[in-house]
């Protein structure tokens, strides 16, 4: 009868027929029944496993699992399905060994430094430092005080010096240490190597000069206070490298004061971007000057106004008849009537007589049109001619630009009635006056500028955001909450990596090959999902017992005598009729036994992992 030759995962590797041998399968002689020269065979085959197959050349016909010794590497390997592999080792050399495999150490015996082989590159264990860097980083070590005490501490080396020592205890040592005088305290003691420090920046200080740190303000920079300034005493506070101004009480007025002689005082304000000088005192010429060259500005006084001086008003209501008017006033007041109003100033401006070709009237005006002359605009001037500006002068409204020959000013932020721009290279979009920028318009795209601002796309009531031609949405990142869009390489990863579940009966004893070759290859073809997928396989075993029914033991019922005599003396077998009483049989009974096998994709192929069996 043939030999079947099986493996230890229960899958057959050869049949050998009897009296024959078979050299093809494994680089072992697997002989067959009755084959006449086994003892040569066999003993050779004890000579292969004892020396591991030594040669320069691997075997013919391995084994996942089979050792080789490799005499040309003088190393020994191992088959892993597809090549042989050394078996780690360690190599003690100057110089990185070019045979290093993967789990190989390395002694550098000239650095003095063990070295770990991940498959790429040597990987230092230890110690930290080479011979010719000498003792750097730190050791643990344990030492006696001067009462006899053991106490741990943590000394920090660096090219061999003694930089300093860690400790949690204060004491003296018993014993010198070379590099360190005195006692030791808890946290870092600094050695006696000359300028030692740690040169970087605290992050806080318990105390300065022996005063909680957060006391004190610096004088050599500017400081930021978060609270209220208080001075508690009436000389104030003095500013200016000179002590120029001084803001203090006396006898419960405040003064603010200039101490130095024929300085000016000023104070400004802000209106809109521009610092305006509001109330200017000049000391050396006793002149106070309030919004001096803003034409605009305009200074309210609730009660009388009384000047102990002069006050000279330049200028009256003049008709003058001449070709040429020269006025030192730098206002010209029109339509100043003794009661002015909406009606009294219509109509008031400058004209300039001019007559057309056909010798009508073709005035020239700058005139205004009151709000009570209607229709609209009104309370606003006409100019009925073109206006020119100088090239670099600007249209301005409140002190703030318009438009020039170039661009819009600043303060416009909406122009209503504007149906097409020209080409723009940048558009920039943001809130305020004047806007701050947040979103950018630029060639084919569309960004934020402000730091961490999304972009979001609202179309109105039921609106969809829709995509004309069919394009593709890239460069997105996987999704983190549920109404995150995902990517097809998030879909595809998601489900050829779910875990896979099945159930069979496994009452047939089938081994994990037939499993995966002939139930998950065709469920779950490894092409369709991807390594790592997990398959859990619920296996039932029904295991029945037979039950056996002594028939010996049934009494039997006999109508007649078992035997007859005749007159000759002989006798004969004369059984007639023999019944049996009704038999019960027990049923037999069964044991299930349930086992969850887990199988993964790894490297291509479905393999199995482990086997769990479930409680009954």
């Amino acid at each position: 009868m043939a030999y079947q030759i099986n493996k230890t995962d229960g899958t057959i590797v050869a049949t050998v027929a009897d009296g024959q041998i078979d050299t093809l399968s494994t680089d072992l002689t697997l002989i067959g029944k009755n084959y006449s020269g086994f003892g040569e065979a066999f003993n050779e085959n004890l000579v292969k496993l004892l020396e591991n197959f030594a040669s320069t050349t691997r075997p013919l016909h391995p084994l996942k699992g089979q050792v080789w010794f490799d005499s040309a590497e003088n190393k020994l390997k191992v088959y892993n399905g597809s090549a042989f592999i050394p078996v780690s080792s360690a190599t003690v050399s100057s110089t990185q060994p070019v045979t290093l495999s993967i789990g190989d150490l390395w002694f550098d015996d000239v650095g003095a430094q063990l070295y770990f082989f991940d498959g790429t590159q040597p990987i230092l264990i230890g110690p930290a430092y080479s011979t010719a860097q000498g003792k750097s980083g730190l050791e643990v070590d344990s030492i006696l005080d001067t009462l006899n005490q053991t106490r741990v501490v943590t000394y920090l080396y660096n090219n061999g010096i003694l930089l300093g020592i860690f400790a949690k205890d204060s004491f003296t040592p018993k014993i010198a240490i070379i590099g360190f005088s005195g006692n030791i305290e808890p946290g870092f003691n600094a050695g006696t190597l000359a300028n030692i420090k740690f040169r970087i920046t605290c992050t806080n200080s318990e105390q300065l000069g022996g005063a909680v740190a957060t006391t004190y303000a610096r004088r050599d920079t500017s400081n930021t206070f978060n609270g209220q300034v208080s001075v508690g005493v009436d000389a104030g506070i003095v500013i200016g490298s000179g002590n120029q101004m001084n803001l203090l009480v006396s006898s419960g007025d405040i003064e603010v004061s200039n101490f130095a002689s024929d300085k000016d005082l000023f104070l400004k304000v802000r209106k809109g971007l521009d610092q305006e000088t509001a109330i200017a005192i000049d000391s050396s010429s006793r002149i106070v000057d309030i919004y001096s060259g803003k034409i605009d500005s305009t200074m309210n006084v609730g009660g009388s106004l009384v000047v102990a001086g002069d006050l000279t008003v330049e200028g009256t209501t003049t008709t003058i008849n001449t070709s040429n008017v020269t006025i030192e006033d730098k206002t010209l007041t029109l339509a100043n009537v003794a009661a002015p109003s909406e009606t009294t100033a219509t109509g008031a401006g400058i004209i300039i007589r001019s007559t057309g070709a056909d010798s009508s009237s073709y005035d020239k005006e700058i005139v205004y049109r009151s709000t009570s002359e209607g229709p609209p605009p009104t309370g606003v001037f006409d100019v009925s001619e073109d206006l020119n500006l100088a090239v670099g002068k600007q249209l301005q409204i409140g002190g703030v630009k318009v438009i020039d020959g170039n661009s819009l000013g600043s303060a416009i932020t909406s122009i209503p009635g504007v149906t097409a721009f020209g080409t723009q290279n940048v558009v920039n979009v943001g809130p305020g006056i004047p806007p701050v920028t947040q979103m950018r318009l630029e060639n084919h795209r569309i960004s934020t500028v402000s730091t961490n601002f999304d972009i979001e796309l609202e179309p109105d009531g039921t609106g969809n955001v829709a995509l004309i031609g069919s394009p593709r949405i890239t460069g997105m990142q996987d999704p983190v909450s549920q109404q995150d869009a995902a990517t097809k390489e998030y879909v595809d990863n998601t489900i050829e990596s779910r875990p896979l579940i099945f159930s069979m009966d496994l009452s047939d004893g089938k081994s994990n090959t037939y499993i995966i070759n002939n139930v998950l290859n065709n469920l779950a073809p490894v092409g369709e999902f991807r390594n790592g997928t997990y398959a859990r396989i619920l296996c039932t075993l029904i295991n029945p017992s037979s039950t056996s029914l002594a028939i010996n033991a049934l009494p039997p019922s006999i109508s007649t005598n078992p035997f007859l005599t005749d007159l000759s003396g002989s006798s004969s077998l004369a059984v007639t009729s023999i019944s049996f009483p009704t038999a019960t049989i027990a049923a037999a009974s069964v044991s299930t036994t349930r086992i969850i096998k887990t199988f993964q994709i790894v490297s291509g192929a479905w393999t199995w992992q482990t086997d769990s069996t479930l409680p009954p």
